[in-house]
């Protein structure tokens, strides 16, 4: 067939036969070959290795680099695969000297589509993600939310802690991309923004991991710098009480920007901030930007001072954000401490020691069993709309048996009560 349609020269009939997922997961799977070896994957290599799996080069429309840079995540995702659960287990200073190193060997993102703009689609790079993951104190019997989850590496650092997951992403080839990569686990595609409306059942996460649009929001052409806290404030409203969110946003997002501090001091009314700091651009350079980010560390449990709120206004390394992190207190109380023992102080002598220990300069590998954990009580809905028209579906009687008409839902069960609709109609005198 596919020779077929080579054949006949139509590049439409040639994507159908092409699962954009499993495709994705079959060049990621190629270039983590290179990575295991240890070195760096070229533009070349990975152009080469999507004109295979995608049947066709970028120049014919068969793939964009927007694909390509996807793959080169997911192959991220399956070397930390191999590397398993032993580098948790290893110096955190190490940890991230190895995912920085990782992350040198790939390839820098130079050209974005139209939706990867669009939509504010920078994924989180891997140290940083090891360093929220690390803030979210995560154990094996938590359910993490990852709100937006693009193509699941802050995901997977969850998924290292042997924690379940429940995962959400709006852009339908990233859905694809995760439905392939985390089978058997819940997957929503709903804006993240009403996050808390569109779960169905009573389940709450008892961390969320998140990196939201900082100021995109879907069907809206303009920029929307509330997006971000809404995402946030969805997000809260769906964890669990006395659990952790810990979120990267544009480093604006600020409880010291007067334009978001009433916002700030209306989350610590009913919960607490912990930790507010920036995080330099520099970390985010392989992703094709420097933007400078804030990392913001929040849990679900009353403030004792709420017009007391943690924030550093400065843009740290990675080493001091470390330092931060590893100051954070746990998440075994809902009475826990006051917050801002974080201090110039503390940063320096943690930086100070991180500096003397000594790093290895070669990643060791171990297999590891993905580990597979069910939630019973989430229900995905899944549904079809559909478009319509005003005559659509109308007989030639006053009353028609009512039904949905813009939405299919599926397995949907008719209403008990016997509910019908009218037709009005106007008639003109002539």
């Amino acid at each position: 067939m596919v020779q077929q349609l080579f054949t006949q020269g139509s590049l439409f009939d040639l994507q159908t036969v092409i699962d954009y997922g499993q495709s994705v997961i079959n060049v990621a799977q190629e270039l983590a070959k290179v990575l295991t070896d240890n070195r760096p994957l070229s533009t070349k290599t990975v152009s080469s290795q999507m004109n295979r799996y995608f049947l066709g080069t970028a120049a014919s429309g068969a793939w964009q680099w927007k694909d390509a840079y996807e793959a080169v995540e997911v192959a991220q995702i399956l070397y930390l695969r191999h590397l398993g659960i032993r580098i948790l287990s290893q110096q955190p200073q190490v940890v991230v000297q190895q995912l920085e190193e990782l992350t040198a060997l790939c390839p820098t993102h130079t050209r974005r589509s139209e939706e990867s703009v669009n939509l504010q689609q920078f994924s989180t790079p891997l140290p940083l993600a090891y360093l929220v993951a690390k803030a979210g104190f995560i154990k094996a019997d938590d359910l993490i939310l990852e709100p937006s989850a693009g193509t699941g590496l802050l995901a997977q650092m969850a998924k290292l802690h042997s924690a379940s997951l429940m995962l959400n992403e709006l852009a339908p080839d990233r859905t694809k991309i995760l439905r392939r990569l985390f089978p058997g686990t819940p997957l929503f595609s709903v804006n993240g923004e009403q996050i808390n409306d569109y779960l169905a059942g009573k389940t709450q996460p008892s961390v969320v991991l998140m990196n939201p649009p900082f100021s995109s929001s879907p069907k809206i052409n303009s920029r929307n710098p509330d997006a971000t806290k809404s995402h946030i404030n969805s997000a809260l409203q769906r964890l669990a009480d006395g659990g952790r969110l810990v979120t990267i946003t544009a480093n604006w997002f600020s409880p010291a920007n007067p334009s978001w501090r009433e916002t700030f001091v209306r989350w610590h009314s009913e919960a607490r901030v912990l930790m507010s700091v920036g995080v330099n651009g520099k970390v985010y350079s392989k992703h094709g930007t420097q933007i400078d980010t804030r990392i913001t560390v929040i849990d679900k449990v009353p403030a004792d001072n709420p017009g007391n709120i943690p924030c550093i206004p400065e843009t740290l390394d990675l080493p001091e954000l470390l330092a931060l992190i590893e100051q954070l207190p746990g998440r075994s109380s809902l009475t826990l401490p006051q917050a801002s023992q974080c201090n110039a102080a503390t940063i320096k002598a943690a930086v100070v020691a991180a500096k003397v220990i000594k790093l290895p300069t070669k990643r060791t590998a171990i297999a590891l069993p993905e580990p597979s954990a069910e939630i019973s009580d989430v229900v995905v809905l899944e549904y079809e709309v559909i478009e319509w028209s005003a005559t659509d579906g109308l007989k030639d009687t006053l009353y028609e048996t009512y039904r949905p008409q813009r939405i299919r839902i599926k397995d949907a069960l008719p209403h008990p009560s016997m509910l019908c609709e009218s037709v009005r109609v106007k008639v003109l005198k002539i």
